[in-house]
């Protein structure tokens, strides 16, 4: 059996049915709990289940050869998040915060100067308590 709890506004009570829920299919069944709001992730608080990281989670960011640039704008132009910012004749300027990582200014470089570097934006954990498996994760602030 799968059931899912989802909905989009904060504080309807998702978690709080959904934590209810395993505990009561719990006293029968192993059950695999999974806080999929990575934002604000509590169900292992509600259900007091001390997680463990089990890895993190990375995105790629240009990673731009500054020696080998040749100033021609072309990854600021296809950067649909304007992560790359470029002013005539100087180096371009990453704004990571703002990459999401697709790739395009990589594949648009005449001259193939930007390589990729990762950056980690979150963590993935696991838990467990009685028959509950809990699988949960974090985002870094402003990831």
């Amino acid at each position: 059996m799968r059931v899912a709890i989802t909905g989009g506004k904060g504080g309807t009570g998702k978690s709080v049915v959904a934590t209810a829920l395993a505990v009561y299919l719990s006293k029968k069944k192993k059950v695999l709990l999974m806080d999929l709001d990575a934002d604000c992730p509590n169900d292992h608080l509600i259900l007091s289940i001390d997680r463990k990281k089990e890895k993190e989670v990375h995105v790629m960011i240009p990673d731009i050869d500054f020696n080998s640039c040749i100033k021609c704008g072309k990854c600021s132009q296809v950067c649909m998040y304007k992560a790359i910012v470029f002013v005539k004749d100087k180096n371009p300027i990453l704004v990571p915060e703002q990459c999401s990582g697709c790739g395009a200014c990589v594949i648009a470089c005449p001259v193939k100067c930007i390589g990729e570097a990762q950056k980690t934006i979150g963590t993935v954990y696991s838990g467990k308590r009685n028959n509950i498996k809990l699988i949960s994760s974090d985002l870094k602030p402003g990831e």
